[in-house]
């Protein structure tokens, strides 16, 4: 096996590689040839810098190809990082929104947030989000006690939340996660309001939204 390390120039792109947020510096090459010289194998890993207290130099051994980009030098939007918290969701073991927004604050990331257009048609950026839930009852019925949820929210709407559980475990899950994002974002984001499209888990989207004192909130507004 032969292998060679491409040394990548600055800026460098802000990666998620294997639950690490890092710095994408240098890739290490490895590629297997057969007795006539042709290529028959090959694999790229992602060398890291992790930025603060972490020296560079940081192999993460996972492909290139399952890496994703988080942030480039010019900075990157709230949609694109609700897009890549859903994808670390997907992972066997997720390393969570409140890291990845940690090392992306560590490694200087701008991002750039929603705005909309005022009467006048001024740009005027958005400060309260709603986050829509797509709720499926996996074991039970309904809002029977012990009953089992997969909770997903719609990542368009600029921040991603899922959960799997009771509903208690849910809106731990929920308010942990939202949390999250009401530190990260203190100064952006005065309220995201929960809703579901079909009705259910409404105390749970009710306690969420009066958490941050939202108010008004009835089954008959819970519609998508």
């Amino acid at each position: 096996m032969k292998t060679q390390i491409l040394k990548l120039d600055s800026p460098y792109d802000v990666i998620y590689a294997g639950g690490y947020v890092g710095r994408h510096i240098a890739t290490l090459v490895t590629w297997k040839e057969n007795e006539e010289g042709d290529l028959i194998d090959s694999q790229s890993y992602p060398v890291l810098d992790l930025g603060e207290e972490y020296p560079a130099g940081k192999l993460v051994p996972v492909d290139v190809e399952d890496c994703r980009s988080l942030c480039t030098p010019k900075g990157t939007n709230l949609y694109w990082v609700a897009k890549i918290i859903e994808y670390d969701f997907q992972q066997e073991i997720p390393a969570g929104a409140d890291y990845i927004l940690e090392r992306m604050k560590l490694l200087n990331c701008f991002i750039k947030m929603p705005v909309e257009k005022d009467k006048d048609g001024n740009e005027v950026q958005i400060y309260d989000y709603t986050a829509t839930l797509d709720v499926m009852c996996l074991k039970g019925f309904g809002d029977e006690p012990g009953s089992i949820y997969r909770v997903r929210s719609n990542r368009y709407e600029g921040f991603y939340f899922e959960s799997e559980g009771t509903a208690d475990e849910v809106y731990n899950d929920l308010s942990m996660q939202l949390h999250t994002y009401l530190h990260h974002f203190h100064n952006e984001v005065f309220t995201i309001r929960f809703q579901t499209t079909d009705g259910q888990l409404l105390d749970v989207t009710n306690r969420l939204n009066a958490e941050q004192r939202i108010e008004g909130f009835t089954h008959e507004d819970d519609t998508f």
